[in-house]
């Protein structure tokens, strides 16, 4: 979106004396220099809707603004300055509109313009002028929070280390911020330097004869985590909590920093002694939990939300992860308590259902789920919902409602769209109606000619209807258009290996795939048996071997049993299909081999 100005209000005031307008703040991008600052890292999610931990971003400072002297007359220079930075920005031609307001603030002295053309100057990324603009800002405001850390990232990001510390040192010496508050917003600001090692030694300089300080070490490490000095990191959150033991946030850092290091068990060790130690740290035990679902330890992690619920009766997160974690469990009649519980809360109310639809499925209760997933009529979920329904409709052998259901919801955008004609294709050929299924993907591909997913699927649908060439022309118009398409290649020469006499052709297909992904057993499957067509029964052995020991697909049981029964290794064969014949009985590819080759 172009970014707008408004330049009515400032003239206004300043036709009235007043020195300061109400500016519109310029909205920072991720580059900006005086960017909000946020907390050490927050824990990843542990498991679809759970909630993060909401850790509150330092406070920005509420800056007093003394009254300077009333301001000079609106000159006509001063006016035209204005007037052409309005326009410039109104056109999007940020540097010019920097460099007018700098002239503005210049000229005129005053402090409301002084901090548009500082804010102005950020946005527009020119240093130079946002530089002179946050200098002349400090000149009339030493004390000002804002001017200073835009002047010490800027004096930093020019290189001019020892030039910065003492803009930094007035941040930190600011009445407006605590220690900790103000250790935070420089954090974050030199976070953001590309020279990481320049931005550390400044911290070092910023905390020298603060060691005794929590807030200072706790800042120095975060920053050393930040930059990715992680051993420096651990050691100085470590020197932390032998002063602070029960500070949380310093108990999250060394977690996080453990992390980066790969050191898991570690962290988990940590964490339940620390949850041990302040059982009634709810913050603690919250992100204990969610590192115990990320580790997939799911049963810890539900008690650890039990807990949280017992301390917190009130927590509606809490009871939606219980029923997440219970679902997750398998434990459907349990997960179906939490959910209902949501729903008299009228709390995340349409996940609710949509769970205890997905718990009914697991059941086998396909009336059931419908009925959940049918009482989610708008949001997020709806058409996730109605497509389960169609799914639901078709195991029951109602393949016609199935499809009415998905032509009938509307479809606000081509994504959604495509889900549907994606779903009612999948119905169709779950179904075994593969024609059917084919004619939906054309449809949908005269919408959307050039989408590889639907390409694909017409693709492997006009295989099974023995529509070869239909299928290489698809499966060639993806690699146009995405030539590193890893799928598209293996699945392209496979089909040229498997039902076409140009077996070295599609070999220079596959030998693609293979070289982009040497262990995916699928494509090792497609190197094997396309050695195997071209009579090579040694590689093509070795190559599905691999493949088998790394998936127990029938398809590649099949391939394995062919080519071991044709060198001569019938037992070996045998025994190859009655393994995969124990997993996958009704496989009509293994069955169809077996067949061939044994009776």
């Amino acid at each position: 979106m172009k970014f707008h100005f408004y330049f009515l209000p400032l003239l206004f005031l300043a036709f009235q004396g007043c020195t300061s307008p109400p500016v519109k703040p310029v909205a920072p991008d991720n580059t900006s220099t005086a960017a909000p600052v946020t907390k050490a890292d927050t824990p990843a999610k542990p498991a679809a809707g759970v909630e993060e931990q909401k850790v509150a971003p330092a406070p920005q400072p509420k800056v007093s603004v003394a009254t300077p002297p009333a301001s000079p007359e609106l000159t006509g220079e001063i006016l035209y300055y204005i007037l052409s930075a309005e326009i410039a920005g109104q056109r999007g031609q940020m540097k010019i509109a920097a460099l007018m307001y700098l002239k503005a603030a210049e000229v005129s002295k005053d402090l409301a313009i002084i901090e548009r053309a500082t804010r102005v100057s950020v946005y527009a990324r020119d240093d130079v002028s946002a530089l002179k603009a946050a200098k002349l800002w400090a000149a009339q405001q030493p004390d000002s929070i804002d001017a200073n850390q835009v002047i010490a990232a800027l004096l930093l990001r020019q290189g001019n280390v020892d030039a910065s510390i003492p803009y930094f040192k007035k941040v930190l010496d600011s009445e407006q911020l605590s220690s900790q508050n103000g250790f935070l917003l420089i954090t974050s600001l030199l976070s953001k330097e590309k020279d990481k090692q320049a931005a550390l030694d400044v911290m070092e300089q910023l905390i020298d004869g603060r060691e005794d300080e929590p807030e200072a070490m706790y800042a120095y490490a975060h920053l050393a985590m930040l930059v990715g000095e992680l051993q420096v990191a651990e050691s100085t959150v470590n020197q932390v909590l032998e002063v602070r033991p029960e500070w949380t946030d310093a108990h999250i850092l060394r977690a996080n920093i453990l992390l980066r290091e790969g050191k898991t068990e570690e962290v988990m060790s940590l964490m339940k002694q620390a949850v041990d130690n302040y059982p009634e740290n709810k913050s603690l035990r919250l992100f204990y939990a969610r590192k115990l679902v990320d580790e997939k330890h799911f049963k810890q992690g539900r008690d650890q939300f039990a807990i949280l619920l017992e301390q917190q009766p009130e927590s509606m997160d809490s009871v939606y992860a219980l029923g997440l974690l219970n679902l997750q469990l398998q434990d459907t009649a349990e997960a179906r308590k939490y959910f209902e519980m949501l729903i008299e809360s009228d709390s995340r109310v349409a996940e609710a259902h949509y769970y205890l639809g997905q718990s009914y499925e697991i059941d086998k209760q396909d009336e059931a789920a419908i009925r959940e997933y049918g009482e989610i009529r708008d949001g997020n979920l709806y058409i996730d919902a109605q497509i389960r329904i169609a799914i639901l409709l078709a195991r029951q052998g109602n393949i016609d409602a199935a499809r009415e259901r998905l032509q009938t919801v509307s479809a606000p955008t081509l994504d959604t769209e495509l889900r549907l004609y994606l779903a009612e294709g999948e119905i169709l050929i779950q179904a075994g109606q593969y024609l059917q299924a084919y004619d939906v993907y054309t449809v949908a591909l005269q919408e959307m000619p050039d989408n590889i997913q639907l390409l694909y699927a017409r693709a492997l649908t006009a295989e099974k209807l023995d529509r070869v060439g239909k299928a290489i022309d698809d499966f060639k118009r993806i690699i146009k258009l995405e030539p590193s398409n890893v799928e598209a290649l293996n699945a392209l020469g496979y089909t040229m290996v498997d039902k076409t006499p140009h077996v070295e052709e599609g070999m220079r297909y596959i030998e693609q795939a293979y070289k982009m992904k040497p262990d995916d057993a699928a494509i090792l499957d497609s190197m094997g048996w396309g050695y195997y067509r071209l009579g090579e029964h040694k590689k093509a052995l070795r190559y599905l071997q691999q493949a088998f020991n790394k998936m127990k697909d029938p398809e590649i049981a099949a391939h394995l049993g062919e080519v071991l029964w044709v060198n001569g290794d019938h037992a070996g064969a045998q025994q190859v299909w009655a393994d995969a014949l124990r997993e996958t009985p009704e496989d009509k590819i293994l069955i169809n081999v077996i067949e061939r080759f044994t009776k």
